[in-house]
């Protein structure tokens, strides 16, 4: 759609992202999929969507 996306990782590893691990997303999926496991697509397509994310360049913030 001719939009220029500029993430930026905030007290979040883009690795963590693209693989959907680490503290914050491993354990978020996990919750995610117990909580609203009837619909696996949907997930997907966030897993999906959040691995393409973690691969753009962007700003990677950890401290400020």
């Amino acid at each position: 759609m001719g939009q220029t996306v500029l993430p930026v990782f905030y007290h979040v590893d883009p690795s963590d992202v693209r693989r959907q691990t680490g503290e914050h997303f491993g354990k978020a999926f996990e919750k995610h999929q117990e909580r609203f496991g009837g619909n696996p697509d949907k997930l997907q397509r966030w897993k999906d969507a959040l691995a393409e994310v973690g691969n753009l360049s962007g700003w990677h913030l950890k401290d400020g």
